[in-house]
């Protein structure tokens, strides 16, 4: 059977004769197994973070092949994060490191992918869809976790005392402790400074809600509008902004069930049945539609797993609110009983 790019990385005789004279081997391993020249050349930038590869050595078709392989496996979740980082572990940080070397240039379609000399003003933009999460390792070691239907964009700039995050959507983070550096989370409705910390940010333009929940370390709120003072938040407490009625509060949370969406898992308490349809249409990928609007504003309190079907979450909502759900595709529309 032949062996595809992937198969190549994961070859433990394969790892073994990467070296950094590698790209020595280039053209004579085209000659013989373009896969396994291609997957030569991405186990090279993975295992030292080189970035002197000049684009005269290898073609513009090769180019495109890298980018294309390389974002493949960095944006493979399952495989990233268990089986592929067990198979290959000094790859574990292949994100970071493909990120610093030139995935930037990649999304703004500029050729040259491992140059670097202008990332200074560039953005890296992550986007996952409906369906799909996501774990990045950010250039600088912050870790996040990309929730269903979000957008994450990344400043690299030149100032080192200050990091900035664009999010759209609903991301957890684990900052690398710095004491001269702010990180710095931008959303719609107020930003989050941080100097090293744990915390889940959710901010989707549609949701009524924008909330900040503090796992660890601590965040300073600001931004906020009609709201000059900053908001200091505690481990284990959660900020949230009303954007219908423009108040904001503070209020203990359970920090642990906050972030289980990142296991697939949801805990809603009291809620009003449209805005945890919300949360439904992008963990399922549906679209969910109420015949009466009074029915919306119904509360709930349960839980919903990604691994059961929709179908199962609204037999649980029948038991204390009586609801009769017809399904055709992605549509779903629900109505009493």
């Amino acid at each position: 059977m032949k062996k595809n790019i992937s198969d190549h990385l994961f070859d433990k005789q394969f790892q073994n004769k990467l070296t950094k004279d590698s790209l020595r081997d280039y053209h004579e391993e085209k000659r013989k197994n373009r896969e396994s020249a291609l997957a030569l050349l991405i186990g090279y930038v993975l295992k030292w973070k080189r970035n002197e590869i000049q684009q005269s050595q290898i073609g513009d078709d090769d180019f495109k092949r890298i980018k294309h392989e390389s974002l493949d496996i960095f944006r493979r979740k399952s495989k990233f994060s268990g089986h592929f980082i067990k198979r290959l572990p000094r790859i574990a940080a292949a994100a970071s490191i493909l990120l610093i070397l030139g995935v930037t240039s990649y999304f703004l379609g500029e050729r040259h992918f491992f140059s670097s000399g202008d990332l200074q003003s560039q953005v890296i933009e992550f986007n996952t869809p409906r369906g799909q999460q996501s774990e990045v390792t950010l250039p600088d070691g912050t870790f996040v976790a990309l929730n269903y239907d979000s957008k994450l964009k990344y400043h690299i700039s030149p100032d080192k005392k200050l990091q900035e995050i664009e999010l759209v959507g609903e991301a957890y983070f684990k900052v690398t402790h710095n004491k001269s550096r702010v990180f710095r989370v931008i959303t719609p409705n107020m930003s989050v400074n941080v100097l090293g910390t744990q915390f889940d940010v959710r901010a989707y333009p549609e949701d009524n809600r924008t909330e900040t929940t503090l796992l660890k370390g601590v965040v300073e709120i600001k931004d906020i509008p009609q709201k000059e003072a900053p908001v200091m938040l505690k481990p284990g407490e959660q900020w949230s902004y009303d954007k219908s009625t423009g108040q904001d509060k503070v209020v203990k949370a359970n920090a642990n069930l906050v972030t289980t969406w990142r296991t697939g898992e949801y805990h809603f308490n009291r809620q009003p049945l449209n805005e945890i349809a919300k949360t439904l249409e992008r963990m399922y990928k549906v679209n969910i539609h109420f015949r009466d609007v009074e029915l919306g504003k119904e509360v709930f309190s349960g839980a919903a797993y990604k691994d059961d079907n929709i179908e199962k979450f609204f037999d649980l909502v029948n038991l204390t609110i009586p609801i009769k759900v017809q399904r055709d595709s992605t549509d779903i529309w629900i109505e009493r009983k």
